[in-house]
């Protein structure tokens, strides 16, 4: 009887912090290692577009480590592709 109850307890409490943690419980329960991913994903493209680029023909150092080009590649210089 005592593991019953604790049983139903342990239920409703893993339910109501489902829905507590829940971003909106209307429509769908969403995964926060999902949501955590796609936040560092978003953080990760704005700081490569904050860092800037080189336009083609300017001088971007050794191939692989040097500055990034803007829709090319570098080869000691920038070349478009």
């Amino acid at each position: 009887m005592k593991l019953t109850w604790m049983m139903i307890v342990a239920v409703l409490f893993l339910t109501a912090w489902t829905f507590v943690t829940a971003d909106d419980t209307r429509y769908k329960l969403e995964n926060p290692f999902l949501k955590a991913r796609n936040e560092l994903q978003k953080l990760e493209a704005s700081q490569l577009n904050e860092r800037g680029c080189l336009d083609p023909g300017y001088f971007c150092g050794t191939p692989f480590l040097g500055a990034y080009c803007c829709g090319g590649i570098c080869l000691i210089v920038c070349i478009e592709t």
